[in-house]
């Protein structure tokens, strides 16, 4: 999380020279499709948009999610999925008091939000970049994502009281986290003023960086609110029993349905809320950045600069709008990768709680179960790539300049190869190290960094390389290459068929 930080001040010196502020500030600052992908500035003028600014306007929304993905997971499955697990039951079986484990869990969040605020800060301060070392301006950086960290982590933990499981719970606060992340999006390009009712605008409307427009007016109503949600979480849990909810379990039904008599179906039914949850999001999320695709055009037309940069405006609406999905559909690929490396994590997930030895007792192959969970991660993520892309087609379709189903589909779906090749990975790491199958999501915060800031940074060539993403064709900016996508693909058969066979050998793990 530091490094994702962190890493970006002293690579960004290239934006903060005078021969390129004026396009970095039209690019960033006067196209409302990057102020909805990295939020809102207070810079009026292209002289002033220089380093400080633009590492301030690009890097704290996306570290602060960072920190609040983080927050969520660690709170939830340290209390809610405790009890699911039985473990807060154990525990409170000695003379303890009942908010002990919820508060112990509370204290670890804000010292780990401390530590991480002062190590941010003090590690960008040390590196002495210029426009990134003033000491003030780097304590308002890190403190308002660490806030933010800190406040979804008590959110998280007011909706664990609220649902009767860990699911519901972490589902819930993350829905909520994205639907606030839409909100912004159309308030940072229309009404600025208006994301102060939002509390995720809070982490970064304190514009650090921005010299005379600093504020810790965000940091202090981050804080309030997540003292608020922390006494609500209190009242909640002190009058509720172990492993109960507010909101009622569902009933289930009198008798099973006959695709439970099959292993697809048994795999397919225990996560299928959260499998729809996950499509009808990526959907939404699609209609949301569809709906750039026509201020993009109001603000190719309507800028003379860009006009002058790409040499005429068909050239400048084909450049810019290419660049943009090519950026966007690799950022909506890491998202569905995340929902691919959730459905094939299962698997360990069922192991820890001793739940395949039951599958195993039954006349089931490890190829079977094997193959089962790896094909609907694959599926899975082909079928919410396909809905997210479409939801861009449906959206953009009453622009002027609207584009083909191919022309949008095209560049969207080639992203399924690095999915593809992520799954894999998993499967490796399942089948080899189980126990540490959760590094792949350090491997996704890399590429979600390279695809965010990458294309601005100056990073060494064997950083870029590390990416999968660096071999995909760039669609619509590049020309297809069947070479690169057919040496990607058979290198993810090849690294599934080796997950198989370390699998196949392997003892199943518990606890």
């Amino acid at each position: 999380m530091l490094a994702f930080a962190a890493s970006g001040a002293g690579k960004m010196e290239v934006a903060s020279s005078p021969a390129t502020a004026a396009t970095m500030y039209t690019m960033f600052v006067k196209n409302p499709a990057m102020l909805g992908l990295f939020g809102a500035t207070p810079i009026k003028n292209p002289s002033a948009y220089t380093l400080g600014p633009i590492f301030g306007q690009t890097m704290t929304l996306i570290t602060a999610i960072t920190f609040a993905i983080i927050s969520i997971i660690y709170v939830v499955n340290r209390t809610r999925k405790e009890e699911d697990d039985g473990i807060a039951e154990l525990f409170r079986s000695f003379s303890i008091g009942k908010l002990s484990n919820t508060t112990a869990v509370v204290i670890e969040l804000v010292l780990l939000h401390i530590v991480m605020a002062l190590l941010l800060a003090f590690s960008i301060q040390a590196q002495n970049v210029d426009g990134l070392n003033n000491l003030s301006s780097n304590l308002l950086f890190a403190s308002s994502t660490s806030a933010q960290g800190l406040m979804w982590g008590m959110v998280a933990l007011f909706f664990a009281q609220i649902f009767p499981d860990a699911g519901g719970a972490k589902g819930t606060t993350f829905g909520l986290l994205g639907l606030l992340y839409v909100i912004r999006m159309g308030t940072d390009v229309g009404a600025p003023q208006a994301g102060w009712f939002n509390p995720l605008s809070w982490g970064y409307l304190g514009f650090p960086y921005a010299t005379g427009h600093e504020s810790w007016l965000g940091v202090g109503l981050t804080l309030i609110f997540s003292i608020l949600m922390l006494a609500l979480a209190y009242m909640l849990e002190i009058k509720r029993d172990v492993n109960a909810g507010y909101l009622p379990e569902g009933r289930g039904r009198a008798h099973a349905k006959r695709t439970l008599l099959s292993l697809p179906g048994l795999v397919l039914s225990l996560q299928k809320k959260m499998i729809i949850g996950w499509l009808l999001a990526v959907f939404v999320l699609g209609l949301v950045y569809g709906s750039m695709f026509g201020q993009m055009d109001q603000f190719i037309s309507g800028n003379e600069l860009v006009k002058q940069i790409f040499i005429g405006n068909a050239t400048a609406t084909d450049a810019i709008t290419g660049n943009f999905m090519v950026t966007l559909f690799s950022i909506l690929s890491i998202l569905v990768s995340a929902f691919a490396v959730i459905l094939l994590s299962r698997m360990t997930a069922e192991e820890r709680k001793n739940r395949q030895e039951q599958l195993y007792a039954l006349p089931i192959s490890r190829l079977k179960v094997y193959l089962t969970y790896v094909l609907t991660a694959i599926i899975g993520s082909v079928v919410a790539q396909f809905l997210a892309v479409l939801g861009i087609y449906v959206e953009q379709l009453g622009n002027k300049n609207a584009l083909s189903f191919a022309d949008v589909m095209k560049p969207g779906m080639i992203w399924i190869v690095g999915i593809v090749f992520v799954v894999a990975l998993l499967s490796l790491l399942v089948a080899f190290i189980p126990r540490a199958s959760g590094a792949i999501w350090v491997y996704l915060g890399f590429l979600l960094f390279m695809s965010y800031l990458g294309h601005i940074l100056d990073l060494p060539q064997w950083i870029e390389k590390l990416s999968i993403y660096d071999y995909i064709p760039k669609l619509p900016v590049d020309k297809m290459d069947w070479g690169s996508v057919s040496v990607i693909l058979i290198l993810s058969v090849l690294m599934i068929v080796i997950g198989f066979v370390g699998y196949r050998r392997r003892d199943l793990i518990g606890g």
